[in-house]
C-alpha cells in the first residue's frame, strides 16, 4: 500500500476481530484515495511523558510516519496525546470524553435546549435512596457503557442500590422509564451531514440495539428532526458520530446518547450507503 499521507486506524484486539469486514473497507477505500492506512491495536501503543516530552511508541511502527488517526478504541487520553503530537484524531479527544460519558453527554445536550427523560446522575457512594421519590420502572445506565451492555430495568430503590454496589468504582445515569419502550432511531452524521438513520425495535427487550437482536429499518428524518440533528452535531464538531434518540407517546424525538465510534452494520443492510468511502472521503478532504 502506498501514499503520501500516512495513518493508522486504532482498534482494541478483540473489537478488531468483530469488526475485521469494517476494517478491510475502511484501508481499501483509503488505497483508492492513495491513503496508507495501518491497523494500530491500542494494546501494543504504549504513551506518556518520557524525557519532558510526549511519547507514543509502538513496536513495530513509527509514530512520526504518520498525520493522522482514526480512533475506533475508546480512549480521550490516547487521542488528546496524539494531538498533542500534532496527529488529527478523528473523532477529536473533545468529542470523545464528551460522548463515552453519559452523564456528560446530557450535560451537553441539556446546554443545547434538547427534549430528553429526566435523568439522575449517581453512584455508590453517591445514593442512598432514602430522598428519592422517582417512580418506578426506571433504567440504570453505567456512564461508560455503550451497545446497550450494562444497562438495567430497575423497579425499586432496593434494587438500584444491589446494581450499584455490584459496581462501586462505577457513575450511573438513572433515567425515568420511556413511554415508547423497545424502540429508537439511529441517525449517522459524518461531519453535520446526515448519511443515514434507521429505526431499530425490540419486540422482548426495551433495548433496541442490533447487535442484542433487535430489528432495523431505514428511518426518514423529517425538517423538524433533521434541525434537531443538525442543532447537536454543529454544536459538538464531530467526525464520523451515530445520535440515538428515543420516542414519546407522540412519536417525536428524546435525545439519548451518542455513539462516538460508531458502529455500522444498521446502515450496511438497510441501505447503499457506503460508510467506508464516504469517511475516507471526508477525512482526505480535512486533511488537504
Amino acid at each position: 500500500m502506498s501514499g503520501n499521507i500516512q495513518g493508522w486506524l486504532i482498534y482494541k484486539k478483540n473489537d478488531a476481530e468483530r469488526n475485521h469486514g469494517f476494517i478491510g473497507m475502511l484501508q481499501e477505500e483509503a488505497r483508492l484515495r492513495d491513503i496508507r492506512l495501518q491497523l494500530v491495536f491500542e494494546e501494543d501503543l504504549s504513551f506518556g511523558v518520557l524525557g519532558y516530552k510526549f511519547a507514543v511508541t509502538h513496536p513495530l511502527f513509527d509514530i512520526g510516519d504518520i498525520s493522522f488517526a482514526i480512533m475506533r478504541a475508546i480512549n480521550p487520553l490516547l487521542s488528546k496525546q496524539l494531538e498533542q503530537l500534532g496527529i488529527v484524531c478523528f473523532n477529536s479527544s473533545s468529542v470523545s470524553e464528551i460522548c463515552n460519558d453519559k452523564a456528560v453527554t446530557y450535560q451537553f445536550a441539556a446546554r443545547l435546549g434538547i427534549p430528553m427523560l429526566d435523568s439522575y446522575f449517581v453512584s455508590h457512594d453517591m445514593f442512598d435512596g432514602k430522598n428519592f421519590g422517582a417512580t418506578s420502572p426506571m433504567v440504570l445506565k453505567q456512564s461508560d457503557g455503550r451497545g446497550g451492555n450494562e444497562v438495567f430495568l430497575v423497579h425499586s430503590v432496593d434494587e438500584i442500590l444491589d446494581k450499584l454496589r455490584e459496581a462501586p468504582a462505577k457513575k450511573f445515569v438513572l433515567q425515568a422509564f420511556s413511554d415508547n419502550p423497545g424502540k429508537d432511531i439511529r441517525v449517522f452524521v459524518l461531519g453535520n451531514r446526515i448519511i443515514g438513520a434507521v429505526l431499530r425495535e425490540s419486540s422482548t427487550s426495551f433495548k433496541a440495539n442490533y447487535t442484542l437482536g433487535g430489528t432495523v429499518r431505514p428511518y426518514f428524518l423529517n425538517e423538524a428532526e433533521k434541525k434537531l440533528v443538525g442543532k447537536i452535531s454543529s454544536s459538538l464538531n464531530g467526525d464520523f458520530i451515530g445520535i440515538d434518540f428515543l420516542l414519546d407517546k407522540k412519536g417525536e424525538l428524546l435525545f439519548n446518547e451518542i455513539e462516538d465510534v460508531v458502529g455500522c452494520r444498521s446502515l450496511y443492510s438497510t441501505s447503499d450507503v457506503n460508510a467506508a468511502a464516504l469517511y475516507m472521503d471526508y477525512i482526505k478532504k480535512a486533511l488537504e
